[in-house]
């Protein structure tokens, strides 16, 4: 189907954006859908038809062929270039003209009738008052198409025609019905969606805010403390103290190092300082360092970004993840920036993620990585797992232009 946005009162980003998700979603379905009636226009074209009909069928079916699978190479490939094209609207039109002009050019075939049923499908996939031009449209190529037809004028008669006029008209009306009646449902379902992913960024954004105030209260506070202590037993060392002096200097050295752990992997202040790709950097060789598994870390060119915070806490989140449960022997993490959405893809040749031992975490509330991709949705991005012969690979994509408006 094919969704265009209402003005919805209230309406935000989020929901422009589930908006776009099923309209993407919906419009590659109906790209593979078109080329399946390209095949029943080509058997209609060579079961029901004069053989001197079909060069001008052959070569109407070709074009439209050719069309349906550039969209269907388009929407299957590129979406996001199919939708800056669709933004005109070209398929629709071709379609309705595509069917009534095989009839029209199919003389006396019953056959090409019945593909005027299809007619209030591609009516039904849209939205307001396009879909009423549609109807429009559809009705008036549709009754030319078979009046036009000097075969049925002698076999059916005027009661006949008018009948299958009116039930193409009643099609097209219950189509244009039904697509009224889906907008406005997606609409609420949108906004009820919308809400429930505001009031999620709402709680990891206050979260993000906890994590920070804790990491500076740890830095500020009892970090300084433990290193005044240092400081303390450094003096008395170099003033001979005992071998338990040089003890408790040996463990408040491991304590700064805990708490300077603790406090990076809370909130870095290199994240602020030095940006995302350095913060990722750091937290990559923290895990290495406390698991002793190798990180392959590779970083491209990354401009701030709003959301920076954000995919870093993903980050963290999935190391954490394979730190706990993946028993891997090697790790890659790779963070991108490609103009138009940042990706960050972590992978490991450990045990691999069980769908089903996900679901069951899910349901027994360990919903930490639940929530964390619920929070890209929630900017416009996706969270997926991605075949790899070994272990996991999570593949992460923000759209920039997202996060911009969101700011």
């Amino acid at each position: 189907m094919s969704l265009v946005v209402p003005p919805i009162p209230g309406g935000s980003d989020a929901v422009r954006a589930i908006f776009v998700k099923f309209d993407q979603q919906a419009q590659r379905l109906r790209s593979i859908l078109r080329l399946l009636l390209v095949v029943v226009m080509i058997l209609i074209v060579f079961s029901g038809t004069s053989r001197a009909d079909w060069p001008a069928q052959i070569g109407l079916v070709a074009c439209y062929a050719a069309l349906s699978a550039i969209a269907a190479w388009l929407w299957l490939r590129d979406p996001n270039r199919a939708r800056r094209l669709r933004a005109l609207e070209p398929m629709v039109p071709v379609d309705i003209a595509a069917i009534c002009t095989l009839q029209f050019l199919s003389t006396g075939s019953y056959l090409a009738l019945g593909l005027l049923a299809f007619l209030p499908f591609f009516i039904a996939t849209q939205a307001g008052r396009r879909a009423a031009v549609m109807s429009v449209a559809s009705i008036a190529a549709g009754g030319i198409a078979v009046i036009s037809d000097p075969v049925f004028r002698q076999q059916m008669s005027t009661l006949a025609i008018v009948t299958v006029l009116v039930m193409l008209a009643l099609l097209c009306y219950c189509s244009y019905t039904v697509s009224r009646v889906q907008q406005r449902r997606l609409a609420s379902i949108a906004e009820l969606t919308a809400s429930r992913s505001v009031l999620l960024a709402d709680v990891m954004t206050a979260e993000e805010r906890e994590r920070r105030g804790v990491a500076e209260a740890l830095h500020d506070g009892a970090l300084q403390t433990v290193l005044a202590a240092k400081q303390d037993l450094r003096e008395a060392l170099n003033a001979g103290a005992s071998a338990e002096v040089a003890r408790a200097w040996d463990l408040l050295g491991d304590v700064s190092r805990d708490l300077r752990d603790v406090t990076r992997e809370l909130h870095p202040s290199v994240l602020d300082e030095a940006g995302l790709g350095a913060a990722v950097q750091a937290l990559a060789a923290a895990f290495s360092e406390r698991t002793g598994v190798p990180v392959q870390c590779t970083i491209g060119e990354h401009q701030p970004h709003p959301d920076d915070a954000t995919i870093y806490g993903v980050a963290r989140e999935l190391l954490s993840n394979v730190a706990r449960h993946a028993q891997a022997r090697t790790v890659w993490v790779e963070l991108g920036d490609h103009h138009d959405v940042v990706t960050l893809d972590v992978r490991d040749d450990g045990v691999g993620v069980d769908a089903e031992v996900m679901s069951r975490r899910l349901r027994e509330g360990h919903i930490g990585l639940a929530s964390h991709r619920a929070r890209v949705e929630t900017l416009g991005g996706t969270m997926a797992f991605r075949k790899t012969p070994q272990g996991s690979w999570i593949h992460v994509e923000i759209p920039i232009r997202v996060g911009q408006e969101a700011q």
